[in-house]
């Protein structure tokens, strides 16, 4: 079925709209890491993500655009900060609130994909902190590969093959 609201949604490469940078560091710090990351801050996700201005390596952060405001971000990077050997990851997939089951995610996790598949891997990876992600990833294909202690919490750790 095709999604109307999709076709309105930009996805840009966060290298070309760094003016964004302070309303996803803030997304980005209200939805995901003040639950998850001891000591999280928006200057620290600031920080964070100006280290995702990249085009052609790793790390890169999607944004996705409504109306010029960003609503949604995605980031693919080499490592997300477990000590497994695997790699690249999916990781700060986060939709703003009042865009949830609009299928933004699941636009976002597909363009990643793509990325991810165009740098060469044939396997993506993620993990996921919040305990009810994994029915949701499975949904969209992904596989449960284990868990792993992370930040001081149990982390279940995904992949899905490209």
């Amino acid at each position: 079925m095709h999604n109307k609201f999709l076709d309105k949604i930009e996805l840009k490469l966060l290298a070309d709209c760094k003016e964004h940078i302070t309303a996803l560091a803030t997304l980005h710090y209200n939805e995901l890491a003040r639950h998850w990351v001891p000591n999280a801050s928006i200057e620290k996700a600031k920080l964070w993500l100006s280290k995702h201005l990249n085009h052609e390596e790793l790390p890169l952060t999607l944004v996705a655009l409504y109306d010029n405001k960003p609503i949604g971000m995605a980031s693919l990077r080499i490592n997300d900060g477990l000590e497994l050997d695997y790699a690249p990851w999916l990781g700060s997939l986060v939709v703003d609130p009042a865009f949830r089951s609009l299928k933004v995610g699941e636009y976002l996790i597909d363009s990643i994909k793509n990325k991810t598949h165009n740098f060469g891997y044939s396997k993506l990876y993620l993990l996921a902190f919040d305990k009810t992600l994994p029915k949701w990833y499975t949904k969209l294909g992904w596989v449960e590969i284990g868990k792993e202690p992370y930040l001081g919490h149990s982390v279940t750790v995904m992949e899905v093959l490209l």
